[in-house]
């Protein structure tokens, strides 16, 4: 038996020339796969965080249902969910006789206080739920089936792993 037959295939199976692309690519994904896995190594991290949207209309803020689902931009948040939430009067300030500027409870509009425990899955030391940082002062979409409200994280707090 020839080692390279008269079509110029190795033992009659494969060219020689495809062997050696299919051989570097193979390598290739391989050394990649390698590469990636040990590159993009991310961390679960169980975060406990307030929300606080201020000026919320009364009727808004009665579609709040603690048991609804959060919404990401996939889909549903499995990893995330809203443990309780508060509505308070809305503080605003309006001038008195004297003409100061005294705090004043809105009678039109609530601020909501929600409470939202879940876990962070990220490669960098940052938090992020759903695609949204996680950071005391930043702005949060909370989002569900039913209501959709802009709020500022108002404190974070990382809890005990359970492991």
């Amino acid at each position: 038996m020839r080692l390279v037959d008269e079509k110029g295939r190795l033992f009659g199976l494969i060219n020689p020339l495809d062997l050696i692309i299919l051989v570097a690519v193979i390598a290739l994904v391989i050394g990649l796969a390698t590469k990636t896995k040990t590159i993009v190594q991310t961390t679960a991290v169980e975060i406990q965080f307030e929300v606080l949207s201020k000026r919320v209309h009364p009727e808004y803020a009665a579609n709040l249902n603690p048991t609804d689902p959060l919404l990401g931009p996939a889909g549903f948040l499995d990893d995330a969910k809203i443990v309780a939430f508060r509505t308070v009067p809305s503080r605003t300030s309006q001038a008195n006789a004297e003409g100061q500027l005294v705090p004043a409870e809105d009678p039109h509009y609530l601020d909501v206080h929600t409470l939202i425990k879940g876990t962070s899955r990220s490669a960098t030391a940052d938090f992020k739920i759903g695609g949204q940082e996680i950071k005391t002062g930043r702005e949060y979409w909370l989002k569900t089936q039913f209501i959709q409200l802009l709020g500022t994280v108002e404190n974070v707090q990382v809890l005990p792993s359970s492991s």
